[in-house]
């Protein structure tokens, strides 16, 4: 029951403390403490589950899922990422296929799930049952090896905002103000919604600079964009100017997600400064997983769940992923 009326409670502050006022009057490092906290409160028993499992047993978790994965994992995230272009991760063969039939049928053009108008997904209600390489992709046991060594524990594929899987199109000509100043995700920032966590992203077609490419700060150098700039502190903004980010780094210390098909870039971008979809003179096309620990930085899961076709007969580590928290009635 304090649970119930705790949620209530915080969920109708969840979508107000996600304000630019907000954030700049309170410090967005104030307002994860704190949604932190509260979490770690109200999902205790399912945090230390994921934790135990982690700890405890991972191997053989890893071992029940069958896709032969190493421990510890062939894919390691160092200063905040980690890159894969070998095109042998499990079902890749078969994600790639999936990713060119959407294209196909909604590349390139306007959908009712915008997301910006520089940045929309093409994902639609029912494409995870009639696709189903698209999850088999993440929950893949050297995937989530990669990502629980990294996290500690073992992940959850996002259960709310952002959604867990999005394929995303950056297409300037999609965009009625592509010729204006970059807003938005087009500005450098650190995602907030938890800490630490990790994006895996696929391209699911080439890239190259003049589409839009994902562009990063390792973490290192975030850090120091972060002190010199009192970033997430009270009176900061959300999104900075490349003046501002390169006041504190050298521009060449700046990555770009360039490359061919199938490559995929593993991210903490809590901690890795970035933006996308900048003039994106050819359309771009790419995959991205939010995978978080049990307990976020933010309120959303007190409001709703994003569901995942899972079978009641998946694997444990598979189900840890996936599985909703709430009971139907609640959702």
């Amino acid at each position: 029951m304090i649970h119930t009326l705790a949620d209530r409670l915080m969920s109708r502050i969840a979508y107000r403390w996600r304000s630019e006022s907000a954030m700049k009057r309170f410090g967005i490092a104030n307002l994860r403490v704190f949604a932190k906290r509260y979490n770690r409160w109200r999902y205790a028993q399912r945090a230390r589950l994921h934790r135990e499992a982690f700890t405890n047993d991972f191997p053989a978790l890893l071992k029940q899922c069958g896709d032969g994965a190493a421990w510890p994992p062939r894919v390691q995230l160092a200063d905040g990422w980690a890159r894969d272009d070998s095109q042998s991760l499990p079902h890749m063969d078969r994600l790639l296929d999936a990713a060119a039939g959407i294209i196909q049928e909604r590349g390139g053009k306007k959908h009712f799930e915008v997301q910006q108008p520089f940045l929309r997904n093409l994902l639609f209600p029912g494409d995870l049952d009639k696709a189903p390489a698209l999850m088999d992709f993440i929950v893949s046991a050297p995937l989530l090896a990669t990502v629980s060594q990294y996290l500690g524990t073992v992940p959850v594929l996002s259960k709310t905002l952002p959604p867990g899987l999005r394929f995303m199109e950056s297409n300037a000509a999609l965009d009625p103000g592509a010729d204006g100043p970059f807003r938005e995700s087009q500005l450098y920032h650190l995602d907030i919604h938890d800490t630490p966590l990790v994006y895996v992203l696929v391209l699911a077609q080439d890239v190259t600079e003049d589409m839009g490419p994902w562009t990063f700060l390792p973490a290192s150098a975030s850090a120091r964009v972060t002190a010199k700039l009192r970033y997430q502190k009270r009176g900061s903004n959300y999104r900075l100017s490349d003046d501002e980010v390169h006041s504190a780094v050298d521009p060449k210390e700046v990555l770009r997600f360039t490359g061919k098909k199938g490559s995929v870039l593993f991210i903490d971008s809590s901690v890795c400064f970035h933006y996308g979809s900048r003039k994106a003179a050819k359309p771009r096309f790419q995959l991205m997983y939010g995978l978080t620990t049990p307990c976020r930085c933010d309120l959303f899961q007190t409001s709703w769940e994003n569901e995942y076709p899972v079978p009641a007969d998946a694997p444990l580590l598979r189900r840890l992923v996936t599985e909703p928290w709430r009971p139907a009635s609640r959702k």
